[in-house]
């Protein structure tokens, strides 16, 4: 047989000490989450991009995310809305989760920080996969050619003359060709020289040749 054996209770003092003494650990418990979340540095919203992405790419929404990063590091021109990069075209390549900023996209902020003299103008290739050894960032040697005769009137003929347009010019962003685009690259070169590229284009075939580090 089994007896039930009954506890003690405790007087009204014991458990008002009992009750005080929860009501401090709970306090202190709150006091240090509160220390704890004092210690951790500002943080502040960055689009990121959502998977690995080519160059000149058009961003969708489904392409980018919104990531937390310390404040501190948060990079210049990054932004926290998706939607001021939506629809815009990646200069070059990027990662997954990396920060998706201004100088990352194909506009005007392409050519900020330019030497003074220099401004930035777009360059169609005559190889389409001229742009897949070229990166932004990359210095190269803009050649042009007179463009070939069309091959079914044999009454012309070409010419051989071919000309360095530009040398050490730097990229600063590749556009693949697409369906009814030729491939691109914006470099950075002097006034005189665009003027010269806007003014053989039509006539011209233009190449890169990538200049060693």
């Amino acid at each position: 047989m089994i007896r039930s054996v009954r506890l003690p209770q405790l007087g009204i003092w014991p458990r008002l000490l009992l009750a005080g003494t929860c009501v401090l650990l709970a306090a202190s418990s709150a006091l240090g989450a509160k220390h704890a979340a004092a210690r951790l540095p500002p943080s502040a919203a960055v689009v990121v991009a959502a998977r690995d992405l080519p160059a000149g790419h058009a961003l969708t929404r489904r392409d980018v995310a919104v990531a937390r990063w310390p404040a501190a590091i948060r990079p210049a021109g990054a932004s926290g809305e998706p939607a001021s990069v939506v629809g815009r075209r990646l200069a070059g390549p990027v990662r997954e989760r990396e920060a998706i900023t201004t100088t990352r996209l194909v506009g005007a902020d392409l050519a900020a920080g330019l030497a003074p003299g220099l401004l930035a103008t777009t360059v169609a290739l005559g190889d389409p996969h001229a742009t897949d050894l070229v990166r932004a960032g990359d210095h190269v040697d803009l050649i042009e050619a007179a463009r070939p005769p069309d091959i079914a009137d044999p009454g012309l003929v070409g010419t051989s003359d071919v000309r360095t347009v530009a040398a050490n010019a730097v990229v600063l962003a590749v556009l693949p060709a697409g369906a009814s685009a030729n491939a691109e690259l914006v470099v950075a070169v002097r006034r005189s020289t665009a003027v010269r590229i806007t003014r053989d284009s039509s006539d011209h075939v233009f190449t890169a040749v990538v200049v060693p580090p």
